[in-house]
């Protein structure tokens, strides 16, 4: 696995394993690990921690079919290979496809001042964010868990003037900065507010003497991202059991 790919993938389980963690709700063995947590749409998944193979799958499908629960299952792959076949054999089926991408972070960007960042630290604040995100994601993540984890994981609400437009979500392992939940609701898009946004966290990065940073992106998003100079390092696609 490319060092880009490992430094992307080790954030996005650092983010999951936190949020888990904070509910006493994190499960790892040698194949793979979940978290679950009650009331929340989000985490809620498996991901691998060797080669999917036959035997795990079925394992996987086995506690899936257990758990009160819902669980999604994430794996991550080369961009040209594609799993579907053996995980359609124990009847997953593709809920969605990201893109994992990656910047090396060397100079500032132009930023122009349109918007304005500011971390969650209140309890209020963590209700608008709650309320803002799944108009972008259609799904939510809960008052609760940004509550939680404030502290650990960087929750960002997006202002244009005195009104909230987005969200973002920022997580540090160490020199790498991985930029998730980035939305900006659907009435004040397609004016340049995520790239704006983007921009700040970018900046604020580079400040901070962070050197990669790291995100996952819808395919819709991801020429935003390639024309601020991110690559496309590889697949990852999230599976339901039927």
């Amino acid at each position: 696995m490319n060092n880009l790919k490992q430094k992307n993938i080790d954030n996005l389980i650092s983010l999951w394993k936190t949020v888990g963690s904070s509910y006493q709700r994190y499960t790892t063995n040698k194949s793979f690990s979940y978290c679950q947590i009650p009331n929340s749409e989000w985490p809620n998944r498996i991901w691998f921690n060797k080669e999917v193979d036959e035997d795990t799958l079925e394992k996987v499908a086995e506690i899936i079919k257990s758990c009160p629960i819902p669980l999604s299952v994430s794996s991550w792959s080369n961009l040209d290979t594609k799993l579907h076949s053996v995980f359609g054999q124990f009847g997953f089926s593709e809920k969605s496809e990201q893109i994992g991408m990656s910047l090396k972070l060397t100079h500032k960007f132009e930023q122009p001042n349109r918007l304005e960042l500011k971390r969650v630290t209140e309890p209020n604040h963590a209700k608008i964010w709650a309320e803002l995100y799944p108009q972008s994601f259609g799904y939510g993540i809960t008052e609760e868990i940004v509550n939680r984890t404030k502290d650990k994981i960087q929750f960002y609400l997006i202002y244009k003037e005195q009104q909230a437009i987005g969200t973002a979500i920022t997580h540090d392992t160490g020199g790498v900065i991985g930029i998730h939940g980035m939305g900006i609701v659907p009435l004040f898009r397609k004016q340049g507010f995520a790239r704006e946004a983007m921009t700040y966290l970018l900046n604020k990065a580079i400040t901070e003497n962070k050197k990669l940073a790291t995100l996952q992106s819808s395919a819709m998003g991801k020429s935003i991202y390639k024309n601020m100079g991110f690559t496309e390092d590889f697949l990852i696609t999230t599976y339901q059991l039927k």
